[in-house]
């Protein structure tokens, strides 16, 4: 989650609660995921809420709060109000009303508040995400780029839905905060089918950015995952330069088959060996292996006859391919 600011207040050994059931913003229950801000009188940051941070807590609701008082025993230092002193508020960083409730501060009391603050809500998409490629049980990372052009701190949150029931969503846990005029990136995960009986598709995921601040204010789009067991690097980018897995020779194949494959550099190499229920049956390290091609003779003999897959893993990329086995 991208914090809205890095300033904290003292966690002194003073301190008044404040809590609310019934504060508004824009005109309605201030939304779960708003930050409610404490200062004193002299700008000194003295409390942190975040409205619905509770199991249960519902849009409205926000506390209890710790509003830090000065600790009297750093003389010359503001660490926050003294009694008396009147608490200023904001949410999403934008300046508070105190509609009902008593606003000053007092040491080990509890007060109820009702606050109200508005902002204007608007955002613009900086950054869509592109089309990608992936092979079996891979997470692929799709990123919007979203710039805050409201008035006030505002909070995102993305919903995705799927072509194709095989793909599922990793969504962020968190919303992702943004100042006003600043970008930020939400992102969400795609994790492809760990296997599948067509292995050459297409799933197009159907995503939507929402304000946290008003729901209303959105961006739709899609992107699309192509899926496909050969020739797919492990990031979904491009391939780099000159590495290839080649078919392997004999295919079919009984016993033995020869797999080659070609790094543009030097490399860690790993060759894996995947049955149509995903299991890796076999996973031999081939060791540090130099740019320029390469050949491994694999022995099928303690296989069943049937369809197989040949994987090889290196430090930047990975392929795989099908072969079969017939006995």
């Amino acid at each position: 989650m991208a914090a809205l600011a890095s300033a904290q207040p003292y966690p002194g050994p003073r301190f008044a609660n404040y809590y609310s059931s019934a504060t508004l913003f824009n005109g309605l229950p201030v939304p779960v995921g708003s930050i409610i801000r404490a200062y004193d009188p002299n700008n000194v940051l003295s409390g942190v809420d975040t409205v619905g941070l509770g199991p249960s807590a519902p849009a409205g609701f926000f506390g209890f709060m710790n509003v830090y008082g000065d600790d009297l025993t750093t003389v010359g230092v503001d660490e926050g109000p003294i009694t008396d002193d009147t608490v200023r508020f904001t949410i999403n960083g934008r300046p508070a009303t105190v509609v009902s409730g008593d606003p000053t501060w007092t040491d080990q009391t509890q007060k109820e508040l009702v606050l109200s603050a508005t902002m204007s809500v608007a955002m613009t998409v900086v950054e869509i995400p592109t089309d990608k490629a992936a092979s079996f049980n891979k997470v692929i990372r799709f990123t919007v780029g979203v710039r805050n052009d409201g008035s006030g701190e505002d909070f995102y949150h993305i919903i995705t839905s799927h072509s194709d029931t095989a793909f599922k969503s990793i969504l962020q846990d968190s919303f992702v905060y943004a100042d006003s005029g600043q970008t930020v990136f939400v992102d969400f995960d795609v994790q492809t089918p760990f296997f599948t009986s067509t292995p050459d598709t297409v799933d197009v995921i159907n995503f939507t950015v929402n304000s946290g601040v008003d729901p209303s204010v959105q961006y739709s789009g899609s992107v699309s995952l192509i899926f496909s067991i050969t020739d797919v690097p492990d990031d979904g980018g491009q391939l780099p330069g000159g590495f290839a897995l080649h078919q392997n020779y004999p295919n079919p194949f009984n016993p033995s088959t020869t797999i080659s494959f070609s790094l543009p550099r030097s490399s860690a190499v790993q060759l894996e060996v995947i049955d149509v229920l995903g299991r890796v049956v076999e996973s031999r390290d081939l060791g540090q292996q130099s740019a320029g091609d390469h050949s491994v003779s694999y022995d099928g003999t303690g296989l069943s006859s049937g369809i197989y897959f040949y994987r090889i893993v290196t430090d930047y990329a990975e392929q795989t391919r099908k072969m079969l086995l017939v006995k």
